[in-house]
């Protein structure tokens, strides 16, 4: 009976996802908003349907209190979250509320599925995150001089990015993780914890870049705006993380090509990049990139060494080729094999036990993310905003590009998550940051087009009724002649 009601459940939840899926995209487009807010009711409906099948699965699998716990706090903190969130910030997209909550209930999820300990630290963070986050919108309405700051930008970013070169065992200092030195360490009375610096600092990173080419776009700015990303680039070079060194590089060629409109900046970025990744790869090869060589090499055939450097890959790979369309079901697979599976490769975990369907739908949620992000810059008037919006849609898609590219071996892994999605304490809580940075955008776009709106229907109304005292004494004037 149990393994009936868990196969009907999953085929069940397939089909809602994809429902679920196929509303973040009509929902995009520009449509009567009665019509809107009965399609955005009905993802509402769908998200917690969904996560109810998900969690009777896990509970009928694993017969653990702990999951009804667990899942009765994610129910409790979204719908909170969902109600007074929009009580407050009456302007913001509930599009963009109703898919991030989506995909960190999707994480939470697939956690319990994986490590219940982790799952309950996730949303912990996730849910303490929320409620400090929330409070961006707030400063961003209130506080309209943020482009003025571009410089404090790009200082605070490099010092925050350099200060994991502190060695010692220090109450701070960096720790070197995976080959790549990324990390710095907090060592605190009665608590320690870890953080990726360069979570945080590509916000700062594209506060910088949209500010400083917001201001001007001629050649000696964008000269600037360009040494200043070098800089970035350079020192997570010296780091050895390539993969966040790749996402400060495209998101800086995307945004200067986006607000200059100049395709040579595009193609010159890119020329010089290769050019000095070349030149700096044969100068320092084994001291800077030895384990990206190796990365490289289990990229182009893991099966040449199956037991030992290529085995993160293989795994990733079986476990995605054996799920097939509908997966083996949650609790059914054997995910325990993938290295690295809360975090890098949690998609091949998804994969595996919810299908290649349910892990193609989740990319279209992604990329509709990426879309929603697209057309609040597009809407915004405020070239500030503009560019923030669009850089920080690159970023978050780019980001989804490494970590699934690196789990199917599209491209050499990465060591990249997937955001709200994987386990990680810097992860989730800068893309939570990310998001309410995208909420206060549309809250100020959407309360300036209103006032515009309004004005706009002043000025007519005014016109109108001073047209009607003339309009109304010609009947009378034709009355008395007659």
């Amino acid at each position: 009976m149990v393994t009936v009601i868990t196969i009907i459940a999953q085929y069940i939840s397939i089909i809602l996802l994809a429902i679920y899926g196929w509303l973040c995209f009509s929902i995009i487009r520009p449509l009567d908003p009665n019509v809107r807010n009965k399609k955005l009711s009905k993802q509402i409906i769908l998200v917690f349907t969904i996560h109810f099948l998900w969690y009777l699965i896990l509970f009928l699998r694993m017969n653990s209190m702990k999951v009804l716990i667990l899942y009765g706090a994610e129910i409790l903190v979204a719908i909170l979250y969902m109600v007074l969130y929009h009580h407050y910030y009456p302007y913001s997209s509930r599009l963009v509320t109703n898919n991030m909550c989506f995909l960190l209930l999707f994480g939470y999820t697939m956690l319990t599925r994986l490590n219940m300990g982790l799952a309950i630290k996730q949303f912990a963070i996730s849910t303490v995150s929320l409620l400090l986050v929330s409070f961006i919108p707030a400063i961003m309405i209130r506080y309209r001089n943020l482009r003025n700051y571009y410089y404090v930008y790009a200082v605070l970013g490099i010092l925050i990015l350099a200060m994991v070169f502190i060695p010692g065992e220090g109450l701070i200092h960096g720790v070197e993780e995976y080959g790549a030195r990324n990390w710095l360490a907090f060592q605190l009375p009665g608590v320690s914890f870890s953080l990726q610096p360069s979570e945080y600092v590509k916000i700062l990173f594209v506060f910088f870049v949209a500010s400083i080419l917001a201001k001007s776009t001629e050649f000696r700015q964008v000269l600037i705006a360009t040494a200043c990303a070098a800089a970035h680039v350079g020192v997570l070079v010296l780091e050895k993380d390539l993969g966040g060194a790749l996402i400060f590089f495209i998101i800086y060629v995307m945004m200067l090509y986006v607000a200059t409109r100049r395709a040579y900046y595009f193609f010159g970025c890119i020329g010089g990049a290769c050019a000095l990744g070349c030149l700096a790869f044969l100068l320092f090869r084994e001291r800077l990139f030895e384990h990206v060589v190796v990365r490289i090499q289990n990229w182009l055939n893991p099966w040449a060494d199956i037991d030992n450097r290529g085995f993160q890959i293989a795994q990733s790979l079986f476990a995605i080729g054996s799920g097939g369309w509908f997966g083996s079901g949650l609790g059914n697979g054997m995910p325990e094999s993938i290295p690295v599976r809360e975090s890098d490769f949690i998609f091949s975990a998804i994969a595996e036990e919810m299908g290649v369907l349910a892990a193609l739908i989740l990319i279209l949620i992604c990329f509709s993310v990426f879309l929603a992000f697209i057309d609040i810059a597009m809407r915004s008037k405020r070239l500030f905003y503009k560019n923030m919006a669009f850089g920080f849609a690159i970023c978050y898609i780019f980001q989804i590009l490494l970590n699934i590219g690196g789990a199917t071996k599209f491209i050499p892994s990465t060591g990249v998550t997937l955001p709200l999605v994987s386990y990680g304490l810097s992860s989730v809580t800068s893309t939570l940051i990310i998001f309410q940075i995208i909420q206060g955008i549309t809250s100020i776009t959407s309360k300036e087009a209103e006032k515009i709106e309004r004005e706009k229907e002043k000025i007519f109304l005014a016109s109108e009724s001073a047209g009607l005292p003339e309009e109304r004494k010609t009947p009378k004037r034709k009355k008395q002649n007659s």
